[in-house]
């Protein structure tokens, strides 16, 4: 093919993606409900959680609300999607799946100057919904300990994660009353930290969770361990095409 002139693109190698949802009022509005029951209920998880924090409590997903209504379809659409992003087989079994159960959900209460170090979650998905933001990023960014710097940070949520290069990269979510109602998908090994606030006496809010693979459906009828093989895969397809 004969071209006049040079011709250039941009090729960009694949990734894996972050989900981001503006939840509705609906789902708003019951998580703040949900918020309000915990607070009685006070079932503490700090100690479970890696947040250096003032309190973490378990919230209650009443018959399943919160996941059937606005959370499963998209992530099982995201395991189905993106396979090789999350580990679909357990170690007792290599039977691909993307039924998914929600296991672990809870608040984050925090006040200035506390944060979250860098972690990652169990489970196979993981989300973070905003829900009260007491700062605006600009005001956060203009404190003297971070007006002068390359890389302002405070009161920022934060992903960690190596590029194609081996570099580290930060990916940067800055908060401000704008984002509350946000929430984010990602898979659950994904590091990620927050930084603190400064010089503001209201708190934080947060919603997390995690979501697992629903490990029943690895068993058969008989209660015995499903497990596929060229024997037993009915002609030797391939495992990618073994979707349950």
């Amino acid at each position: 093919m004969k071209r006049k002139d040079d011709e250039w693109f941009m090729v960009v190698p694949p990734n894996i993606p972050i989900v981001k949802c503006d939840l509705g009022d609906t789902a708003v509005e019951y998580l703040w409900k949900q918020i309000e029951k915990a607070k009685v209920k006070n079932k503490n998880a700090n100690m479970y959680l890696a947040g250096n924090i003032k309190e973490s409590l378990y919230l209650e997903d009443e018959n399943n609300y919160f996941f059937e209504n606005h959370l499963k379809y998209h992530c099982e659409k995201y395991v189905g999607d993106y396979s090789h992003a999350v580990a679909f087989r357990n170690t007792f079994s290599n039977v691909r799946t993307n039924k998914l159960v929600m296991q672990e959900f809870w608040v984050n209460f925090s006040e200035q100057t506390e944060f979250n170090p860098l972690h990652n979650h169990g489970g196979a998905l993981s989300f973070v919904v905003w829900m009260k933001i007491p700062t605006k990023f600009q005001d956060q960014h203009d404190l003297p300990i971070s007006k002068n710097t390359s890389n302002p940070a405070a009161s920022d949520f934060m992903f960690t994660y190596t590029d194609i290069l081996g570099s580290i990269q930060p990916m940067t979510w800055t908060m401000s009353p704008e984002v509350e109602g946000t929430l984010v998908l990602f898979p659950s090994v994904l590091g990620h930290q927050v930084y603190p606030f400064y010089n503001c006496n209201d708190e934080r809010i947060s919603i997390s969770g995690n979501i697992y693979f629903d490990t029943d459906i690895l068993r058969d009828d008989s209660g015995d361990i499903k497990f596929v093989s060229r024997e037993t895969n009915d002609g030797g397809v391939p495992l990618r095409d073994n979707m349950l």
